[in-house]
């Protein structure tokens, strides 16, 4: 990739290009696994100047996306654990970044605008790792094998993993009316 080349070059103003290129992704993993965007804001920042100090070890065996998510996903984990946290069922964030929907027929049409603000709750209910999963799948549409290179896992180990938190995100749903109010917001 020229522009990696050019940054590792010295040029600065390349690198200002990657991260206006890639930092709503960014952001929105960290958000999504962390649930807080002050923390999302600072892990953000953080993982980009990891990826800065890091970029002559990109070898451009993966797509540079996927490795610059592996280092926020692995980040936001650090500050996940640091915080020692839980999530709250209210999120302080934004409805931005859950614009695309979840793409197989049992999810599909959960996420929207009428909804999208009670399934953010509910996913920041989820353990970091199964909205990092849910949101790099769904919602950033990574591959199963890209979301498996981002958190270091084989394809079939994602796949597993999909399939619980998604089962989780249901129960999560079902559980006290939620899918009645869901029901009520757009059907």
């Amino acid at each position: 990739m020229e522009i990696i080349r050019r940054v590792l070059g010295g040029d600065r103003r390349a690198y200002a290009v990657l991260v206006d290129r890639y930092s709503h992704m960014v952001y929105t993993l960290a958000a999504r696994m962390l649930g807080n965007r002050e923390l999302a804001e600072e892990s953000a920042q953080d993982a980009f100047l990891k990826a800065y100090q890091a970029l002559d070890g990109f070898r451009g065996n993966a797509k540079f996306s996927t490795w610059l998510y592996r280092i926020t996903y692995f980040r936001v984990l650090d500050v996940a654990d640091r915080e020692g946290r839980k999530r709250r069922l209210e999120s302080d964030l934004p409805a931005e970044g859950l614009a695309a929907g979840f793409a197989n027929e049992t999810w599909q049409g959960l996420v929207r605008t009428e909804r999208g603000a009670l399934v953010r709750c509910l996913m920041d209910r989820l353990p970091a790792e199964d909205s990092a999963v849910l949101s790099l799948h769904y919602l950033q549409e990574l591959s199963l094998k890209e979301v498996g290179e981002v958190m270091e896992l084989h394809p079939n180990t994602v796949k597993v993993r999909l399939h619980r938190a998604r089962k989780r995100l249901k129960d999560l749903i079902d559980h006290q009316g939620n899918r009645k109010i869901l029901q009520d917001y757009g059907s």
